[in-house]
């Protein structure tokens, strides 16, 4: 239950607080990093990358979305799906490679929970 009480905390002051974000591209933001898991807040302005750099790679994840989310999703072979997701969407993700552009009209906001077992 501790744990969970620390990522609601490290969640409402991500979300409380102001983050300067490059409007061409992403903001990142760590709010939590413990021996079970790290929680990792992304921003990203339209046209910005989501979830990463250009091509990247994830591990296992759970991604809970803060915003609305249009997205294109890149493979490592080329090939593209546009995706839309509602606020409150959550989705588990296995380890994967691509790359995501928000192509909403609005910042795309995200969790993404990576556990370490």
């Amino acid at each position: 239950m501790k744990n969970v009480l620390l990522v609601t905390f490290g969640l409402i002051s991500a979300l409380s607080f102001g983050q300067n974000i490059d409007p061409t591209s992403q903001s990142e933001q760590l709010v939590l990093d413990n021996d079970e898991m790290s929680v990792v807040e992304f921003v990203a302005e339209p046209q910005g990358q989501v979830c990463g750099k250009d091509m990247h790679h994830h591990k296992p994840h759970l991604t809970i979305l803060l915003s609305d989310a249009k997205v294109v999703i890149t493979t490592p072979e080329g090939k593209s799906q546009e995706v839309e997701a509602p606020y409150g969407t959550a989705l588990w993700s296995e380890e994967e490679t691509h790359a995501v552009i928000n192509k909403g009209n609005m910042p795309t906001r995200m969790i993404l929970v990576f556990p370490k077992n």
